[in-house]
């Protein structure tokens, strides 16, 4: 039985949460979020799809779309390894005892017990500045080549975009090599790749003159963590990242899925004075912590009282590289991070940069209207701060819309208004969305002709009210890295 796609809150009563075993191993390489692939527009409303229990006889060779459940588990990692070659099963095994998974974030196109086509949708909780926004994943869009160009992704992503916004999602964010397959809906290329490389041998050298800086200060103790230094962590990354922008906002029951899947090598901390961890409970004694795999440190975090834990613990990973015969180390760290310095040093390379590899991030604003309001606390903040003259407007024109805000010395409001004010900035929903984030610099872009400010006041309360911020995502709380 078949009906008109019905609205994500409709199929929530047909969703299946059983949970498949969990067998945990270390993960692959990243894996894009999309495959290219070329797809004509057909409209929502002709899609039509099954409830899981009541989907055609398996025999059928009518493809339809249906809400996963845990039984369609071995089909979608064969369908992943058909167009993606991964995850391997170990891996993909790992990522369904997320603690925020349910089965049915899933859509796909079947044919019988085939996967033809599929989505996937993750919840987590973004950290911006002082905020924090509810966002939405998408992972593994993609069709087998043999029916591409049906529209099966496309109805597949504008589906997962109402499930996101019932769902209460404010972004979405995706990584992928084909991002002219998402523009069209309104995706925006939005976050930087940051790295820095140097040379294990040359790096070593910059660590030894920089610790000669800590020669009056006692050793730290670097050793690989213990299951029960996990407050420790939680509570380094959490002071970390309280104002940080991009970061993902973990629980504890998060922090145990990140480490028990294997995503890395290693994961060691810096601890301060005796190693007597038993006598500590509450882990006040570690300082810092790194997670190295292979050649790369996915994470690096010290406590802003304690310095030399950061130089401490990158020595201890350039040293085990060392060991291992390694000739290179790569850093993954926010632009402002006082280490990619130490790279520099040492003749590194630092990449900042929107494309890696052919790999870009890119976000949509999937409520823009509540983004802009939630957003107004900082918005106050920053035309403090900058001393902005008050009472001030500013619209926004994007594509159709109209925003306007009203800032006074006690606040700022936003509202949608058809009209203008004499201040106002006119840009697409892709700047629009690099604008909001803290992605683009606002005397750049308008240089560029890809904003456009009516006057100078406008341009001037734009530059104090969204200026650029170090958007960074941690590699480690990727899906399939």
């Amino acid at each position: 039985m078949s009906a008109t796609v019905p609205s994500p809150s409709a199929l929530r009563a047909a969703r299946v949460v059983t949970k498949a075993p969990l067998r945990r191993s270390r993960q692959p390489k990243a894996v894009a979020g999309t495959k290219p692939d070329t797809f004509s527009r057909q409209p929502l409303e002709e899609v039509t799809l099954h409830d899981p229990f009541t989907v055609p006889a398996v025999d059928s060779d009518e493809p339809y779309y249906v809400v996963a459940n845990a039984g369609d588990h071995a089909a979608v990692h064969q369908f992943l390894q058909n167009v993606f070659q991964s995850p391997p099963a170990d891996a993909f095994l790992a990522t369904l005892d997320d603690p925020f998974y349910e089965p049915s974030d899933r859509v796909l196109v079947r044919r019988g017990h085939r996967v033809l086509s599929h989505i996937h949708t993750t919840k987590r909780s973004l950290h911006f500045g002082d905020l924090r926004f509810p966002i939405a994943g998408v992972w593994g869009l993609g069709t087998l080549p043999e029916f591409r160009g049906r529209a099966y992704a496309t109805n597949l992503l504008r589906f997962a975009e109402r499930h996101m916004i019932e769902d209460g999602s404010l972004l979405g964010m995706l990584r992928t090599r084909d991002p002219h397959f998402f523009r069209p809906w309104g995706w925006a290329v939005c976050g930087r790749h940051v790295r820095s490389k140097a040379g294990t041998r040359p790096l070593m050298v910059e660590l030894t003159v920089a610790a000669e800086r800590f020669a009056d200060q006692e050793p730290l103790t670097i050793r690989p963590w213990r299951q029960v230094e996990l407050p420790g962590l939680m509570r380094l990354y959490r002071d970390h990242t309280a104002n940080a922008f991009g970061c993902v906002e973990r629980t504890e029951n998060y922090w145990r899925w990140l480490i028990s899947r294997k995503h890395f090598d290693h994961l060691y901390v810096a601890i301060e004075g005796p190693d007597n961890f038993e006598l500590d409970p509450t882990n006040a004694s570690i300082v810092g912590y790194c997670v190295v795999r292979d050649d790369e440190i996915l994470e690096l975090v010290a406590s802003p009282q304690h310095p030399r834990a950061a130089f401490d613990l990158l020595a201890r990973a350039c040293g085990e590289a060392i060991e291992r015969d390694q000739h290179t180390i790569e850093l993954h760290a926010p632009h402002d991070d006082r280490m990619h310095e130490l790279f520099r040093a040492a003749s590194g390379a630092c990449l900042h940069h929107e494309v890696h590899q052919g790999e870009v991030f890119m976000v949509k604003l999937l409520d823009p209207l509540e983004v802009l309001r939630r957003l107004c606390p900082v918005l106050h903040a920053r035309a403090d701060r900058a001393k902005l003259p008050r009472p001030a407007e500013l619209s926004l024109a994007v594509e159709d819309a109209r925003y306007r805000l009203v800032l006074t010395r006690r606040s700022v409001k936003v509202s949608c208004q058809p009209r203008l004010t004499r201040s106002h900035l006119s840009c697409n929903g892709a700047e629009f969305t690099r604008l909001l984030l803290g992605h683009l610099d606002v005397h750049e872009s308008v240089a560029a002709g890809r904003l456009e400010a009516s006057t100078r006041v406008a341009l001037d309360t734009a530059r104090v009210l969204f200026p650029r911020v170090p958007f960074w995502r941690p590699p480690l709380d990727d899906l399939y890295v």
